[in-house]
């Protein structure tokens, strides 16, 4: 027996909007007092992402967020190791070098927040 999830079955969930849709949230208490702003890590290599640190994947990676810190992992899709990164250092926040959208694995949550302005300059001045 197969089961389907539906909208319907999301009702509850306030990050969810009609099928498939994510709302980030906006009251994360893990960003920390300060502006974020893109690592050096993160800068592209030859048109493609930075490399995972761990296993040299250079597609759907993340960079770590946490001030001082410049590790590149690739996404929870691929090894995980950015998910591992954050298990063995408590780093909650990261920013994906595919879609530029910020995760908090503290609240388990895409999230938003005025905190990311500077991040999101530099990402916008870093495409054109």
């Amino acid at each position: 027996m197969t089961t389907t999830t539906t909208t319907s079955d999301h009702a509850d969930d306030p990050h969810l909007i009609g099928p498939f849709a994510i709302v980030p949230k906006q009251d994360c208490t893990h960003l920390a007092d300060h502006d974020y702003t893109l690592p050096a890590s993160a800068k592209r290599v030859d048109g493609h992402q930075p490399p995972c640190t761990d296993c040299d994947a250079i597609r759907e990676n993340w960079v770590c967020l946490e001030q001082n810190c410049s590790q590149v992992g690739c996404s929870r899709y691929q090894q995980k190791h950015m998910l591992a990164h954050h298990q063995n250092t408590g780093h909650n926040i990261c920013l994906s070098l595919s879609d530029h959208s910020v995760y908090c694995y503290g609240c388990e949550s895409y999230i938003d927040s005025p905190k990311l302005v500077q991040l999101n300059r530099q990402l916008v001045e870093a495409s054109n």
